[in-house]
């Protein structure tokens, strides 16, 4: 059984658990988006397809960036941190799939601060590492950060809509903060289960 209370669990046993559980919650986020909000609220069109994988790309390079940034500090154990980080920050764009599949949902239904909220409660719960969870964060805003238009943030509590662009200058400066941030507790509770005879991460 894997232990989630020490950081001698494997760096990529780690990430996968805190992938699924990510996508999981924003599942579900986009579920209780299109059963609680009014019909006033599923406005909006959806992305053009021909657009589709230039934004994934460049939702994904900055996720590699920030988990690069990681890995700088973190060490070689870090390696993990480069696949998680991009995978976290497009995977949000999930919540897009029953509009593209022809049902009419909110605009951005995970795109929440409730939704980030939730996703570091799952995290701190379950695994119960803070790099981990300073992963999380970061890959959310890196989103964000990347992202343009309109947003519920506090959906799916309420679905007002507000413009995105005048805070992905403080999403994107959040998300490599906390990125960095990721590095340095990993590695300083590295350095204190090396220095009780603790065996690291594999």
């Amino acid at each position: 059984m894997v232990d989630f209370n020490t950081y001698r669990t494997s760096g990529w046993k780690r990430a996968g658990y805190v992938a699924v559980l990510y996508v999981l919650l924003a599942l579900m986020f986009t579920g209780l988006g299109m059963l609680l909000a009014p019909p006033s609220a599923e406005v909006g069109g959806t992305r053009p397809g021909a657009t589709i994988p230039d934004h994934l790309l460049e939702l994904g390079a900055f996720g590699l960036i920030l988990g690069a940034g990681s890995m700088v500090i973190y060490g070689r154990e870090g390696l993990p941190l480069v696949f998680l980080t991009p995978a976290l920050t497009v995977s949000l764009d999930i919540d897009h799939i029953p509009a593209y599949l022809g049902y009419a949902e909110t605009i951005r239904p995970a795109h929440s601060l409730v939704f980030a909220l939730a996703a570091l409660a799952v995290t701190a719960i379950t695994i119960k590492a803070v790099d981990m969870e300073l992963v999380v964060a970061s890959a959310f805003m890196g989103h964000m950060a990347v992202d343009t238009g309109l947003f519920a943030p506090f959906s799916p509590l309420t679905f007002q809509y507000f413009q995105l662009d005048p805070y992905r200058p403080v999403f994107a400066l959040g998300a490599v903060i906390c990125a960095v941030a990721a590095g340095v507790v990993f590695r300083m509770r590295r350095s204190e289960l090396d220095s009780g005879g603790g065996r690291r991460i594999g």
